[in-house]
């Protein structure tokens, strides 16, 4: 039985500097190909470092297609200190 891949948008905070202070914050949008929630979460933070994440919405698979995602794959869709992103798919 074939089970429907689908995927969360998910965006990390991740410190500019990790001295005392002025402690900035950038903010990193991925598309991540899981199904699973917390794992598109946890994937996220893994390939940037981020230390806090937040689901934005569920996507469905023909939305995945797009950007050309393969299950277990996610892609930068947005970095607000890096204008612009030059998307690339990351296997984990």
């Amino acid at each position: 039985m074939h089970s429907k891949m689908g995927g969360w948008i998910v965006t990390v905070a991740i410190f500019k500097d990790d001295s005392d202070e002025d402690k900035e914050l950038r903010h990193a949008t991925y598309v991540v190909a899981v199904n699973d929630p917390a794992e598109a979460v946890k994937l996220s933070l893994k390939d940037c470092g981020a230390k806090a994440g937040i689901l934005n919405c569920q996507i469905e698979e023909k939305q995945l297609q797009r950007p050309g995602l393969q299950p277990g794959k996610l892609i930068a869709i947005h970095d607000d200190e890096i204008d612009p992103i030059t998307a690339r798919a990351r296997r984990h």
